[in-house]
């Protein structure tokens, strides 16, 4: 059942990675004057709507990035202890991250 969970999980990532790009895309990118400034940046993430959906846009990337990682590692490495010690390694480095971008949002 937990292959069931993380496969569904994968794919429903990727939806919302597929999704928030043509937003992150059309935002940054398309709408607007044109110009990107400091100002610009700091007045679209007062705003708790991009806050969250920056912080989704965030978790989705993790999870769908490590998740994949971590199904690669413990295809290929064959030794307990250091599938043990790599797998170790992605979960901090995933959390390290989450905790260090949601600080830069928030």
């Amino acid at each position: 059942m937990r292959g069931v969970i993380q496969w569904f999980l994968q794919r429903l990532t990727g939806f919302i990675l597929f999704i928030g790009l043509i937003i992150h895309f059309y935002v940054m990118h398309y709408s607007g004057t044109g110009a990107l400034d400091y100002e610009t940046v700091t007045a679209r993430l007062s705003s708790p709507y991009w806050k969250g959906f920056d912080i989704l846009f965030l978790l989705s990337i993790l999870y769908h990035g490590f998740n994949g990682l971590w199904g690669i590692v413990t295809e290929y490495i064959k030794g307990s202890f250091l599938l043990r010690i790599v797998q170790i390694v992605i979960v901090a480095a995933s959390i390290g991250l989450f905790i260090t971008g949601v600080r830069i949002v928030v």
